[in-house]
């Protein structure tokens, strides 16, 4: 699978800088973790883009929920 950079950590007051090739609807990091981001350094990355689409999709509409078993 192809490795995805959704962000960067860095020194500035920001502290973190979203990439541009997050799914639209992406605004928390946490969440993004939750649904399978990794950070490898600076970055929060993906290798399954399409399965974080997805997920970002059924979030939008209120009937999926993670579960963590």
């Amino acid at each position: 699978m192809e490795r995805v950079v959704l962000g960067r950590r860095d020194d500035s007051m920001v502290r973190f800088r979203w990439s541009g090739d997050e799914p639209e609807a992406l605004n928390d990091v946490d969440l993004a973790v939750e649904m399978g981001a990794t950070w490898e350094g600076h970055e929060l990355v993906t290798y399954d883009l399409p399965s974080l689409v997805w997920q970002m999709d059924h979030l939008k509409v209120d009937d999926y929920m993670i579960d963590d078993d």
